[in-house]
């Protein structure tokens, strides 16, 4: 399984954008917007989760790391043979902190919209993908099937 979008900056955009954060304590108010597969826009992700996928003899996993994410907040969508894994982190100040005014010295933890998107082998069964969510880890786990066979069509004459 590979990763949809590839571009051999986009570690270099991330680090630019967390440098960015860490420096202008607000979010950049002029974000990159990129295109997809089949030409939508949509804005670049705020942060992204970390992920492993792994693939044994019954199918295929992927294992995001989604700490402090409402898996309510979360949408798993497999569309044309690309698995979509996107939510929203919120960044939220408790109502303890808003009693006492608390204000924060240091913020390194993110919050926002990301998004994750994986091309499926052919070999995928779409229909009987599933996802659990446990202690902050997202599990979506995608079965194999029986793979394309070749087809001969016969010609009418």
């Amino acid at each position: 399984m590979s990763q949809l979008m590839y571009s051999p900056f986009s570690a270099l955009d991330q680090l630019h954008r967390e440098l960015g954060r860490v420096f202008a304590d607000t979010p950049s108010a002029s974000q990159a917007q990129e295109t997809n597969q089949y030409g939508n826009f949509y804005n670049t992700a705020a942060w992204l989760p970390q992920v492993d996928i792994m693939e044994d003899e019954s199918g295929f996993s992927v294992l995001a790391d989604l700490p402090g994410v409402d898996p309510k907040q979360v949408e798993v969508t497999v569309d044309r043979n690309v698995l979509t894994i996107r939510g929203e982190r919120g960044t939220e100040i408790s109502t303890d902190e808003r009693r006492t005014k608390a204000a924060y010295k240091r913020r390194e933890r993110t919050g926002g919209s990301f998004i994750r998107q994986f091309t499926l082998p052919e070999i995928a069964d779409g229909n009987g993908i599933t996802a659990r969510s446990t202690n902050g880890v997202l599990e979506v786990r995608i079965p194999k099937g029986e793979r394309n066979k070749p087809l001969s069509i016969n010609i009418e004459s």
